[in-house]
């Protein structure tokens, strides 16, 4: 590739599908990652730009030469078949939880938000992700953006009636809730082994879930604020679980 890319003619190079010019683009890349040469891959590269309608990238200015062809590399490679074949080699991962905590979504509605718990799940070795909507797509755009990958190994299970899933679960759920019956975060001693449940984004926790609880944790918040995202909040959980358990 690194030979084509640098000799391709404007004639071979318009006649090409975008999805083959971005391959010979991260191509371009990735070759010059191997000296460092900038300054000479944007020559040929601002050259081939002007050749075709394509998406193109702009690093920052801080940015040093190798960050900043990483960052060339992987904006093509989103455009290509080979991110599918890298795709394809992540999805034969098998997940091996380090932590028997399972994280059970009600409601959660942003996407974003759904692929950034994928990811938190992922850093902290929990379980995986329970959720019951129907309409939850792990191929979203936005899902995928935030989750980084991580919506291709950490198990996900749809489960239709919540309730019944943790009224016959043999585990210990604990709601994450703001409320004054729920314990303070800093009091709370984690089980090894339980069920953390997540609330939607504008009334938490439904009731009927909450009575599945047998315990709800507060984060103790100072500021004039008393809500969190719900990302954070399992980032701030999964630390406090984590922590104590290692």
């Amino acid at each position: 590739m690194e030979k084509s890319v640098n000799t391709i003619s404007k004639n071979k190079f318009t006649k090409l599908s975008s999805r083959r010019q971005h391959e010979l683009l991260s191509g371009l890349a990735r070759s010059a990652l191997s000296d460092l040469d900038l300054d000479r891959f944007l020559d040929r590269y601002n050259e081939l730009q002007s050749w075709a309608p394509l998406d193109c990238y702009t690093p920052p200015v801080w940015l040093s030469k190798k960050e900043a062809l990483d960052e060339y590399l992987s904006f093509h490679l989103n455009f290509t078949s080979l991110q599918n074949k890298q795709e394809e080699t992540d999805s034969t991962l098998s997940w091996q939880p380090k932590f028997e905590v399972e994280v059970v979504i009600d409601q959660v509605r942003s996407p974003y938000n759904v692929g950034s718990i994928l990811r938190i799940i992922d850093n902290f070795g929990l379980k995986g992700m329970v959720h019951s909507s129907s309409w939850l797509s792990l191929s979203h755009p936005q899902l995928i953006k935030a989750a980084r990958g991580c919506e291709r190994w950490v198990p996900v299970r749809f489960e239709k009636d919540l309730v019944l899933y943790l009224e016959n679960s043999s585990l210990p759920v604990v709601g994450i809730e703001n409320n004054d019956r729920a314990e303070n975060l800093n009091s709370w001693s984690p089980p090894e082994k339980c069920i953390i449940i997540l609330g939607n984004e504008s009334y938490g926790i439904a009731s009927a879930l909450q009575k599945t609880c047998c315990k709800t944790i507060q984060i103790p918040m100072y500021g004039f604020k008393k809500s969190m995202n719900v990302t954070h909040a399992l980032a701030v959980i999964a630390h406090k679980i984590t922590e104590l358990s290692t």
